[in-house]
């Protein structure tokens, strides 16, 4: 198991005091789920000490592109694992990283080290800078091993329409999006949704690094979710469909140490009926042939099974739950459980609906015959994980409204919708809430209002609404004539943040599947991100063409550029020499490159953006490629700094990279000759207009 350092003592800050530690103890969780026999009584004391023990570092390989990601595990694989083997620290053997067994390709990993080891181990501080450098380009993503298997599960396609219901933090909503990325131009799209305002706007920090312009970020209670309208008669039906709902939490004791002080028999009874709600409206959601993925953090069957019983009977027949014993061979999984008692919030069993509880959550009788014990339970001690619950739904047809209706017995409550951590779902329920019978202290009336506080969004949230341009807009125009882009590029696809529908400052691109997603919005479902930025504004150069290229669209646009003979193409091409150059000095000038040919090149072209394409790289004939600055009398590589020292460590194999020339932080240069790298800045943007402009280069510098 993971060895934790002096330091790394479970804690808690959420005290008057400061640091408290909590104690990994909680008699009513014990009770609880000893009675209701979980596991067999042989196995408790293993699945109760492996609860406390700390949770392994797992993380997965990701991208939209698989070839990348192959790249990424074979590195992995040869230059930093056989590093790993046969460590000792302070007497004792070290395991080296392993991969997770039932994840495809190999492309998942956990690491059983303390943090005292990796900082401290030179052979793993080196490993350590990989993941760092790899993460922060969203090449990696640390990820808990049980919050992959829901996306695993649904078998995404390219051309599938897939939503995440309850998509925050957005771990699984970035595997959704990979697995429709497959093909270099899919024709699926990912709708993320989540309820929590603020929640929503981190959903897109998580998603956004992958680039692509098949998303869509929706910010709607899951219960209630619009149908969305993509035609005059015609509404967006879903292939697939994840319902992550909010949860108890239990399962995350690991790695949620507040889970020990916090847990309470009420947590999952005040749950129940917003998981059914959450689950009936995806299945409604659902095709016919279309599967869904029921899942929750939580071991408590109130939450897991007897919401899937309720589903199945409400639908009558016309959804399954799936057997899913042959997929994701490796991994190990018990079946679902087919009798479990209630417990009351005065902590008694119950023999049938009382106090609030509702009739779904006991046992009927017919668990067995509804499929129940084909969903599947990850248990801590099994394979050195979390604990999980997830459920495969097959839909077989669409049945009435009036038969699968499961009406709210009230307005949804803000407590509904839960805070997480990490992955973990903690109710804000308190001891006096039930699902049927919400209460009010008895002098409610006579109480002040409570102002609530306006939530604070990321400093680049974007609110601003979406406007399509005109295809023939003159901006687009410009931008294809020199640019060199051909006539199949889908021109109608592209928008821009503001309310007067003029290209300002960024151009966007979302995928023409979603053009009607969202341009046909009469139900005024809330949108709150969608596509890439394909072009931005550099007010300081004159005479061409003003708007450059960004690398979020460097694949879409490298993808449609017309190459016809007398076309004046701004395509230069380097070999791998010249581009170690450009990723270590910030704007070199003309006459100090060495490559003649590449020189000939730029000065062929004029003032502006170009694509870089780096031929000695090339595999499967696919050349790196990446935006560059052709400027006056230099080039620059226009790439943030960590992209840049991600390709200087993948590429080059170039360690410990510091802040060379005159680069900054944000990957823009202190003082330059011509055009800035491309930045990412995190500064407020309400608004194309109030985005930050960049600053008329130096010349004589």
């Amino acid at each position: 198991m993971g060895r934790r350092g002096r330091n790394d003592h479970p804690r808690s800050r959420d005290q008057p005091g400061g640091w408290v530690e909590i104690q990994k103890q909680n008699a009513a969780f014990e009770e609880y789920y000893r009675a209701l026999n979980i596991v067999p009584e042989s196995e408790w004391l293993a699945f109760f000490a492996t609860c406390k023990q700390t949770l392994p570092v797992t993380f997965r390989i990701t991208g939209t592109s698989h070839h990348d990601a192959l790249q990424i595990r074979d590195t992995l694989v040869s230059e930093y694992v056989p590093f790993l083997k046969n460590i000792t620290w302070e007497g004792e053997e070290v395991e080296p990283p392993t991969k997770l067994p039932w994840y495809p390709d190999g492309l998942a990993w956990q690491i059983r080290v303390g943090k005292t080891v990796i900082r401290k181990s030179k052979p793993f501080a080196r490993f350590q800078r990989f993941l760092v450098v790899e993460t922060d380009v969203g090449n990696i993503s640390r990820q808990e091993a049980v919050s992959m298997i829901p996306p695993l599960l649904l078998d995404v396609q390219p051309h599938h329409a897939v939503i995440d219901l309850c998509a925050a933090p957005g771990s699984k909503t970035a595997q959704l999006i990979e697995a429709v990325h497959a093909v270099p131009d899919p024709t699926g799209i990912v709708v993320a949704n989540d309820s929590d305002h603020k929640r929503s706007h981190m959903l897109i920090h998580q998603v956004k690094r992958l680039n692509s312009p098949n998303l869509v970020v929706t910010n709607h209670d899951a219960q209630l979710f619009p149908r969305i309208r993509i035609g005059d008669e015609s509404y967006l039906r879903y292939d697939r469909v994840l319902c992550d709902v909010p949860c108890s939490g239990d399962g995350t004791m690991r790695k949620n140490i507040n889970v020990w002080r916090d847990w309470a028999i009420h947590n999952g009874l005040s749950l129940h009926q917003t998981q059914i709600n959450i689950l009936n409206r995806g299945l409604h959601l659902l095709k016919p042939g279309g599967k869904l993925v029921y899942s929750t953090c939580s071991l408590n069957p109130i939450e897991n099974e007897a919401v899937v019983s309720q589903a199945v009977r409400m639908w009558r027949g016309k959804v399954r739950v799936v057997d899913c014993t042959e997929l994701l061979p490796g991994l190990v999984r018990r079946k679902g459980m087919t009798s479990w008692k209630v417990m009351g919030k005065d902590k008694l069993w119950k023999d049938g609906p009382e106090d609030g509880i509702p009739a779904s959550c006991f046992v009927q009788g017919d668990e067995i015959e509804l499929g129940v014990e084909h969903c599947m339970r990850v248990y801590p001690h099994d394979q050195d994980t979390g604990g999980f619950f997830i459920t495969l739904f097959e839909k077989i047809a669409e049945a009435s409204d009036a038969a699968t209706s499961a009406p709210l017995k009230r307005k949804p409550r803000p407590d509904d919708v839960l805070e997480q951590d990490g992955s973990a779902k903690r109710p804000k329920a308190t001891d006096d809430a039930t699902e049927s019978e919400p209460t009010q202290p008895p002098d409610a009336d006579r109480r002040p209002v409570a102002v609530k506080k306006k939530e604070r969004l990321p400093r680049d949230a974007n609110e601003e609404p979406f406007k399509f341009l005109a295809s023939d807009h003159t901006t687009i125009e410009n931008c294809w004539s020199f640019y060199s882009i051909s006539d199949d590029f889908p021109r109608t696809s592209l928008l821009v943040r503001n309310a007067t529908g003029e290209p300002v400052r960024t151009i966007y691109y979302v995928h023409p599947q979603l053009f009607p997603v969202i341009s046909l919005n009469d139900t005024k479902v809330k949108f709150i991100h969608a596509g890439i930025k394909l072009f931005a504004y550099q007010k300081t150069l004159e005479g061409t063409c003003p708007w450059r290229v960004q690398s979020e669209g460097m694949a879409v646009l490298y993808r449609h550029i017309a190459r016809n003979e007398g076309d004046a193409v701004r395509v230069v091409r380097c070999g791998l020499d010249t581009l170690e150059t450009l990723c270590h000095v910030t704007f070199p000038k003309f006459n100090e490159l060495k490559d003649k040919e590449f020189l000939n090149q730029l000065l062929a072209l004029t003032e502006g953006c170009v694509f870089l394409e780096v031929v000695d790289a090339a595999e499967d004939n696919k050349p790196l490629v990446f935006p560059m600055w052709r400027g006056r009398g230099s080039v620059n590589l226009m790439l943030p700094k960590q992209d840049t020292a991600e390709l200087l460590l993948r590429v080059f194999r170039v360690e410990n990279v510091r802040d060379e020339g005159n680069k900054k932080e944000n990957g823009t240069p202190a003082e330059s000759t011509d055009a800035p790298a491309e930045t990412e800045p995190e500064t407020p943007a309400t608004t194309d207009q109030t985005e930050t402009e960049v600053a008329e280069p130096d010349e004589t510098a």
